[in-house]
């Protein structure tokens, strides 16, 4: 019998899903997109994870559910931040996307966003779109 990693605790009611969704906190790779909600306290990561019916039917979401699931568990226990919540949304790649390129993506996505990059590329988009005014102009 293999033993399950116990510092993984699941999200498992929808109002946790829609908080974590509600922060906005997100960075997109082609097999899923991270969700991350920080938390004040110090406790484990906790992840979710959900595949919508757009991705296929219900093997082909069962199977990037369990890899995302998988690729996750060999991940967080060392890469994820303490207190934070995490989603992982399946995208339509997750089904065949190489695992070990899977597992870089969630290293990379984890990083992203303990730096705080997701902020600072919506800040830069936001100034972006400001129209620029002349002193004249108002």
């Amino acid at each position: 019998m293999v033993q399950k990693d116990k510092t993984l605790t699941r999200l498992t009611k929808r109002p946790e899903y829609l908080a974590v969704a509600a922060t906005r906190r997100k960075w997109v790779t082609p097999s899923f997109i991270l969700q991350a909600k920080p938390a004040a306290s110090d406790s484990q990561p906790r992840t979710g994870y959900t595949v919508s019916k757009k991705v296929g039917n219900a093997v082909i979401r069962s199977k990037a559910r369990r890899r995302l699931k998988e690729a996750s568990r060999t991940i967080m226990a060392a890469n994820g931040q303490p207190g934070w919540e995490y989603v992982f949304v399946g995208r339509q790649a997750a089904f065949d996307y190489p695992f070990e390129k899977m597992k870089a993506d969630i290293k990379w996505a984890l990083a992203k966003l303990a730096s705080n990059a997701d902020l600072q590329k919506a800040n830069a988009a936001k100034t972006a779109d400001k129209p620029q005014m002349n002193k004249g102009q108002r």
